[in-house]
């Protein structure tokens, strides 16, 4: 104890001699000596806080501008594929119309036009066949639709496909004409949008067509996404294979 109060007292004589030498100089010095004082302990806070404060910030605001320009390439490359998607669908809509106009032309021309698309029987092993030829795709659902019953043939209500009729339309010469059926299937592929983009121009390039009822591609986790199509054939034949 008689050690810590005799290091005090030396402390505090220190002090006391400092102070009094303090007081002894001019006005001029004392004043240079407090400037001098104040710089050091301005240098000393700038060096050990205000510098490593102002890096540190300097360094955060440079990652947040990084982080951004990332979210924004992002935001970019996803408004790409929605506008790509958008074309895509809007084409396969005026696919889809051409085809409503060409089942409006009638009788013959609805015979016509029904040799070129996919028989009923044949619509699922077809799209079994062009999905399997797709190796990079995989098969989520699959589930036929419900089977629609045209106007008759020959009659003018045969010339929408979207519109059912609750009996056979009678012909020009008064009796009931044959009864047109819509067929349809609703699946569900996933995969890179090059290969769903693929599978739509070979789905195109068949011989045997189909008609195009619905699209629709969601992003399910970056780069797969998810193809919804309905696709549909015309027949005379009532029955249809129900998944």
């Amino acid at each position: 104890m008689s050690v810590i109060t005799a290091r005090l007292e030396n402390a505090f004589a220190a002090l006391t001699r400092l102070r009094r030498s303090f007081d002894a100089r001019a006005r001029r010095e004392r004043i240079l000596l407090i400037g001098a004082a104040v710089a050091v302990a301005a240098m000393a806070v700038d060096h050990f806080w205000l510098s490593p404060a102002f890096e540190a910030w300097q360094a955060a605001g440079r990652r947040e501008a990084a982080a951004a320009t990332t979210l924004q390439s992002l935001n970019d490359a996803i408004a790409q594929r929605g506008t790509e998607s958008r074309a895509l669908e809007q084409q396969l809509q005026r696919d889809v119309a051409v085809w409503r106009d060409k089942v409006k032309q009638g009788d013959t021309e609805l015979r016509r036009f029904g040799t070129s698309l996919v028989k009923a029987a044949d619509m699922l092993p077809v799209l079994d066949h062009m999905l399997a030829q797709s190796g990079g795709l995989r098969l989520r659902n699959m589930q036929s639709l419900p089977r629609t019953e045209l106007a008759a043939a020959g009659s003018s209500l045969a010339t929408a496909p979207g519109v059912a009729a609750s009996a056979p339309a009678a012909s020009s010469s008064g009796e009931a004409g044959p009864v047109l059926y819509r067929h349809g299937v609703e699946l569900t592929v996933e995969g890179s949008y090059a290969d769903l983009l693929a599978y739509l121009s070979a789905l195109e390039a068949m011989p045997q067509r189909v008609l195009w009822g619905g699209v629709q591609m969601k992003v399910a986790q970056y780069p797969k996404a998810l193809l919804t199509l309905r696709l549909y054939t015309l027949s005379m034949d009532r029955g249809w294979l129900e998944i």
